[in-house]
């Protein structure tokens, strides 16, 4: 027994493991309470940086998805409007065909070159009045969407938003033959506008695809760096609070141990 009694060192020694002990609990409780293993930055620095540029990447990438997925709505309702100028046409062939029968009296003919007309006008008011959100979606211009964390940008092209024109209408009495050839290339130009449609609209859905996998991996990335494993951490509480209440009694023991001194003194 040491006789000494301005300095107790087992005492300080104790306390210091008890404080450090403290200290340990405390961080335990608080990454069990916010299911984070960290929560400032002196918790881990690196892994906080690295941590943070996933998480903006993996928001970023998110948005972009959404993007791409208002880009895919846009390019499907453009779709949808090309699909009805070809019905159209499709019957407007049928018409300009009919209008080659010989046996069709003049009144007939005529009806055939008014039902002709209207899909005419039809297609030249879908051209005019197609719209999504507001905009004109057959203006020739082509729109650009952002499509990843980095501002990269996808095009879906002019000539996928190319102006609709719309068949002549029918020469009175005709017999069809202009008609039919005027039909075969409005045919021949909306399909080739829709399949550089269809060819950019799969392109996107690959571009979703690609940058979902990537957030998802990215977050679980993020995850393992920033949220607490709390099978783990509960085993590192259950040895804190142990080694708190081993060092409270050590410590008491170490206050005790100057009480030697005093007997010492009372002789």
């Amino acid at each position: 027994m040491s006789g000494i009694i301005n300095n107790n060192s087992s005492a300080n020694t104790v306390y210091k493991n008890f404080s450090r002990n403290t200290m340990m609990q405390s961080n335990s409780l608080e990454r069990l309470a916010t299911g984070l293993k960290i929560n400032r930055a002196s918790d881990d620095a690196a892994g906080l940086a690295i941590s943070e540029t996933l998480r903006r990447e993996v928001k970023d990438t998110n948005v972009a998805v959404d993007n791409i997925a208002a880009a895919t709505s846009f390019v499907n309702v453009a779709d949808g409007y090309l699909q009805t100028v070809h019905d159209a046409l499709g019957r407007m062939s049928e018409l300009a065909t009919r209008a080659g029968d010989a046996t069709l009296s003049n009144t007939d003919k005529a009806n055939v070159k008014t039902e002709y007309d209207k899909l005419a006008t039809e297609i030249g008011s879908i051209g005019t009045n197609a719209k999504f959100n507001g905009a004109q979606i057959f203006d020739g211009n082509a729109r650009a969407f952002t499509v990843d964390a980095s501002g990269s940008q996808f095009s879906i092209s002019a000539t996928s938003m190319a102006t609709l024109t719309a068949p002549t209408a029918m020469v009175a009495n005709s017999d069809g033959t202009a008609e039919l050839a005027a039909i075969t290339t409005a045919v021949n130009t909306i399909a080739t506008q829709r399949a550089s449609m269809g060819s950019e609209q799969s392109q996107l859905n690959f571009k979703s695809t690609a940058l979902q996998n990537y957030a998802e991996n990215a977050s679980a990335a993020e995850s393992r760096i920033r949220d607490v494993d709390v099978a783990k951490e509960s085993t590192n509480l259950s040895k804190a609070q142990i080694l708190v209440q081993a060092s409270t009694a050590m410590l008491t023991q170490a206050n005790q141990s100057s009480q030697g001194v005093i007997a010492l003194l009372r002789g």
